[in-house]
C-alpha cells in the first residue's frame, strides 16, 4: 500500500512535467528569437544656422494661430509652478508654448530648444499638424539615469519607466533621460504636439509615427524630419523570417497594438511609416487619414487612397520586399 501511495505521489508531481515543457517550447517557437533591445536614439542634424528663424506655419495653406499673449502667461506660470516643485538643482527656460526644464544649465536647457525642439517643431508643423498648441508643453530635461528616476518619482510617483523618456498626456509633459540621446525626445514631441493636431489617432500610427522620429535627420531648409533606419529593423526581420508577422491590414485594422506582440508592432508600424515617407506619401496619408478620420477610424481607407494602384496583398508583398533591401549601415 505505501508503495501504491508512493507511485501515485511521484505521478502527481511529475505528471504535469510534459505539459509544462511542451508548452514552453511551443512558446519559444512563437516568440520572435530577437529580444527588442533599445539602442541609443540619437540625431543626424542638417541644420543651418543662417537660415530664417521666424516662426513658420503648418501644412501649405492651413490658417493657424500664432502663440498670443495668453498662451505666453500661460507658460510663464507653468514655468514659475515647474521650478518651485524641482527646487533649487533644476532650472528652467520659457520658449512658448514650451517650458523647458531639468537638472541642466540655464544654457544647455536653451540650446536643446533652439537645436532639437524648435526645429523639430517647425518641421512637423510644416508637414504633419495643423493645429498649433492652445496649452503649455512642460519638457523635462534629465542629465543622467538616476536623477531622471528620482524626479519621475518625486513629481509623478511613476516607477519602473523607460530608460530613455516617456510623455505624460494628461500634463503635457515630456520626462526624458537626455544623457541617452534626442531620439526619444522627439518620439515624445510628436506625440505632445499630435495630441493638439489629431485627438484619438490609433495606436498604430502614434507610435508608427513617433518611432520613425527616433532615429531621423533633422533639418531646416525646408524644415522637414527623415526617419532613418534604426535598432527595430532585425526585430521586424526576424518575425518576417519566422513567418510572424501580421499583416499590415491587421496592424493597422486591429485594436489590439498594446497586446503581446507590442514590440513587433512597433516595429512593423515605424518602418510601414518609413515605408511610406520613402515612397512620398507619408505627408498625403498623414492629411488624408487626418482629414477623413470620422468616417476612417483606422486608418485603412487612406492607406488605399495613396496606394490606390495595389491591392492589400501586392502592398504586402512590396512592403516586406524593400524591407528586405534595407542596408542597416545607414
Amino acid at each position: 500500500m505505501n508503495a501504491l501511495n508512493s507511485v501515485r505521489v511521484i505521478l502527481f508531481v511529475l505528471g504535469p512535467l510534459p505539459i509544462i515543457v511542451c508548452s514552453w517550447s511551443i512558446a519559444q517557437w512563437v516568440r520572435p528569437s530577437i529580444t527588442p533591445v533599445a539602442a541609443s536614439n540619437t540625431l543626424v542634424f542638417d541644420v543651418d544656422p543662417s537660415a530664417d528663424d521666424k516662426p513658420m506655419g503648418a501644412r501649405e495653406g492651413s490658417a493657424i494661430e500664432v502663440s498670443d499673449e495668453i498662451l505666453d502667461a500661460a507658460c510663464q506660470r507653468r514655468g514659475d509652478r515647474i521650478a518651485a516643485r524641482l527646487g533649487n538643482g533644476c532650472r528652467h527656460v520659457v520658449r512658448t508654448p514650451f517650458v523647458i526644464a531639468g537638472d541642466l544649465t540655464t544654457k544647455e536647457l536653451q540650446e536643446w530648444h533652439d537645436g532639437t525642439i524648435e526645429p523639430a517643431a517647425h518641421a512637423l508643423w510644416k508637414n504633419y499638424f495643423e493645429t498649433r498648441p492652445d496649452e503649455p508643453i512642460v519638457v523635462l530635461l534629465f542629465d543622467r539615469e538616476e536623477s531622471y528616476n528620482h524626479y519621475a518619482r518625486t513629481l509623478f510617483g511613476d516607477e519602473g519607466i523607460s530608460v530613455f523618456g516617456y510623455y505624460k498626456p494628461r500634463q503635457r509633459t515630456l520626462v526624458m533621460n537626455i544623457s541617452t540621446g534626442g531620439g526619444t525626445l522627439l518620439h515624445e514631441l510628436t506625440h505632445a504636439l499630435a495630441d493638439f493636431d489629431f485627438p484619438n489617432i490609433p495606436d498604430w500610427f502614434n507610435e508608427g509615427l513617433a518611432s520613425l522620429h527616433e532615429q531621423a535627420r533633422l533639418a531646416n531648409d525646408p524644415p522637414r524630419i527623415q526617419g532613418l533606419i534604426n535598432w527595430r529593423l532585425p526585430v521586424l526581420r526576424d518575425a518576417i523570417r519566422r513567418d510572424r508577422l501580421r499583416s499590415l491590414k491587421s496592424l493597422i485594422a486591429a485594436d489590439d497594438f498594446r497586446g503581446a506582440d507590442e514590440g513587433v508592432n512597433y516595429a512593423q508600424a515605424r518602418y510601414f511609416c518609413l515605408y511610406m515617407q520613402e515612397q512620398g506619401v507619408l505627408g498625403d496619408y498623414y492629411q488624408a487619414f487626418h482629414d477623413h478620420r470620422a468616417a476612417d477610424p483606422t486608418g485603412a481607407q487612406a492607406v488605399s487612397e495613396v496606394f490606390r494602384d495595389q491591392s492589400w496583398q501586392q502592398l504586402e508583398k512590396n512592403f516586406c520586399q524593400w524591407v528586405a533591401r534595407l542596408d542597416v549601415r545607414h
